[in-house]
């Protein structure tokens, strides 16, 4: 029998973001009903099991509708998500079992501020959270840690790697966002770039941003992928595409700075590529030291040394990438997901 056949489960966010895909897919998998409600929907979303319910915050009555048809058991309000006062209003009055969600660190203390805002504006003070954080302050009694998953069940097959040719490095962020650094790969990639031993591949929007950085960011990546032929720029990738590009990686780096959580490399793991992720993103703590390499994008020699030492080390690659692969498929993996969500309903 499903674990949580008969249950119910709401998520009220900005957008239904390709994060939550795998999430949906174990849930729904297990037997329980998914709802997604979001005041917008746009660029790469998977609505193959559920689409997303559009409303506006005034809805009030549709909302209350929808909130009785879903009958939810646990309802997840996204801290940034338009739809969470008028979500949390409803949800008190049917009773149902509220929790937060944001992106801050499950290894820290919530300030006082912050809790008489959630209580000041009628929201759940209790929260879960994607992100284990760097640090090993402890948390609060309320905090919850919820990563997602990764990989969907059955899981794709490893994929082969020969290492007889060039090293692939894939970067899958934004590519008109200054703050993703992607200059900072192709610097540390140069040399090997230049050499033969890597290539590099760019993934990501390139839709123009109203900030002359992110412009001007824009504008030199795709320059230096025109100068330079060991630098390919795939630009906006569907998610359902998403699998091939990370079976044919090798590493999966994301050097972001102010990075909530960045899910590319973690779910690049499940193809044995191995994360790269800057400290500043809320997926490095997924990673130890068996299984990826944390960067500090404030110091890019850091970036050069770990790119240095996976290129010219293919026994390191295997070890790393087969570790990140048990990760995702153990601690990042759907039934893991399961087993934390039934014990959140559990708590009522």
């Amino acid at each position: 029998m499903a674990e949580l056949a008969g249950k119910s489960v709401l998520f009220v966010v900005a957008r239904f973001h390709t994060n939550l895909s795998f999430a949906v897919r174990a849930l729904v998998a297990a037997g329980a009903k998914v709802t997604v409600w979001a005041s917008k929907s746009d660029g790469p979303e998977d609505h193959s099991l559920v689409s997303p319910q559009v409303f506006r915050p005034d809805e009030q009555e549709a909302m209350r509708a929808s909130w009785r048809d879903a009958a939810p058991d646990i309802a997840f309000l996204r801290n940034s998500a338009e739809l969470r006062v008028a979500a949390a209003k409803i949800g008190r009055r049917e009773g149902t079992a509220l929790w937060s969600y944001d992106l801050h660190p499950f290894h820290r203390r919530e300030p006082l501020s912050r809790k008489f805002y959630l209580w000041r504006k009628g929201l759940p003070i209790r929260r879960v959270t994607a992100t284990r954080g760097l640090s090993d302050v402890t948390p609060d009694r309320g905090a919850r840690y919820l990563p997602w998953p990764v990989v969907a069940d059955p899981p794709p097959p490893m994929p082969l790697r020969d290492n007889t040719g060039p090293v692939t490095v894939l970067c899958a962020a934004k590519l008109g966002k200054r703050r993703k650094m992607q200059d900072l790969v192709i610097d540390a990639l140069r040399p090997h770039g230049q050499a033969g031993k890597a290539r590099l591949i760019l993934a990501g929007s390139d839709s123009v941003f109203d900030a002359p950085e992110d412009r001007a960011h824009l504008a030199a990546l795709y320059a230096a992928a025109k100068a330079e032929p060991w630098i390919e720029m795939a630009g906006r990738v569907p998610f359902p595409e998403m699998p091939a590009l990370y079976a044919r990686s090798d590493i999966c780096i994301l050097p972001s700075f102010d990075e909530p959580l960045g899910f590319a490399p973690a779910e690049s793991m499940a193809y044995g590529c191995v994360p790269v992720i800057s400290s500043e993103a809320g997926s490095a703590g997924y990673l130890s030291d068996d299984n990826g390499i944390v960067i500090d994008p404030h110091q890019p020699r850091t970036i050069a040394d770990a790119l240095s030492r996976l290129i010219d080390d293919p026994a390191l690659r295997a070890r790393l990438g087969a570790g990140a692969r048990d990760t995702a498929l153990s601690e990042l993996g759907p039934q893991r997901f399961v087993q934390r969500m039934a014990a959140l309903i559990a708590e009522g």
